[in-house]
């Protein structure tokens, strides 16, 4: 059903400007808002740059509101009993018409078992489509096989075929993989930020689609969401100490605003570097991640 095409290529690092990112199941979360828009007087030339270190500069394009979208638990749909294999939700609202994509997200994948679903129906997926694998580093091709109800086998191949900048009018973010996917022969180009792991920008034959997020992380959950933690003191001035139940992998800190301010992999997290307000500090642990908000004075 699922099978590497291709295993990850050796990379020369040492001319390189930035690290590759690399976007991981647990960097993507319940929990945030955007709102969705159609773009026009696109630079083409940009975004058809590929490799290592791009800036990819669409700031001269038009945006036009088309609607909003939410990342969203299953319980907090109207479908979590219809489908019970999925845990992960998007809800779309655009041109006030609400349509839900249904997906199961796990340490290694992230894969859609539902689409276009409403209170008129919807389209379950006999065998789901992949929508990302996890860890999905520079170089990577992936193939699956996947199958909608009412149609035959059909193919898709994503490959992870560039890194860089990427500015909008809007905003500018950093560490932006491009997901490069051959659909049943259709081409689309997905653009991640992966710090924290949010969608960016769709092109395909339907057109020029750029996500903004305005929820920061604010209400941000892991689907892990057994894994708990403490820290002390809270609100605190210099430094903040982790209490957790299992060896960590690391910590990052966000702002309101979803930026990554740093990470580091000490239980006793320096944060004087940090301006007074409020954030959220990330904890990561081999089974999954788990988030809570502090107060720096």
């Amino acid at each position: 059903m699922k099978t590497i095409l291709s295993t990850f290529f050796t990379i020369l690092v040492s001319a390189s400007l930035f690290s590759q990112p690399v976007l991981r199941g647990d960097s993507i979360h319940t929990g945030l808002s955007f709102n969705i828009y159609s773009l026009t007087n696109i630079n083409v030339a940009s975004l058809q740059q590929m490799g290592a270190n791009i800036n990819w500069n669409l700031s001269s394009s038009t945006a036009t509101l088309l609607g909003t979208a939410e990342f969203l638990q299953m319980s907090a749909t109207p479908y979590a009993t219809q489908y019970p294999n999925a845990n992960f939700a998007i809800k779309f609202n655009i041109n006030g018409t609400t349509v839900y994509s249904l997906f199961n997200l796990t340490s290694t994948i992230f894969e859609e078992v539902g689409n276009n679903v409403s209170t008129s129906g919807g389209v379950p997926f006999l065998n789901p489509r992949t929508a990302l694998i996890f860890p999905y580093t520079y170089n990577t091709i992936h193939s699956d096989t996947y199958q909608k109800t009412g149609q035959s086998n059909r193919t898709i191949i994503h490959k992870y075929d560039s890194y860089g900048n990427f500015t909008t009018s809007m905003a500018t973010h950093n560490n932006v993989i491009r997901d490069l996917t051959i659909d049943n022969g259709d081409t689309a180009a997905n653009f991640w930020s992966t710090t924290p792991a949010i969608p960016i920008l769709t092109a395909n034959s339907n057109g020029f689609t750029l996500w903004k997020l305005t929820s920061g992380l604010t209400g941000m959950s892991s689907i892990n969401n057994n894994l708990m933690f403490d820290i002390y003191p809270n609100p605190a001035m210099d430094h903040l100490t982790i209490i957790n139940k299992e060896p960590l992998l690391g910590i990052e800190v966000y702002n309101m605003c979803g930026q990554h301010e740093f990470s580091t992999t000490q239980s006793t997290v320096d944060i004087s570097v940090l301006q007074p307000g409020i954030y959220f500090i990330k904890v990561n642990y081999v089974s999954g991640n788990a988030i809570q908000k502090f107060v720096k004075q």
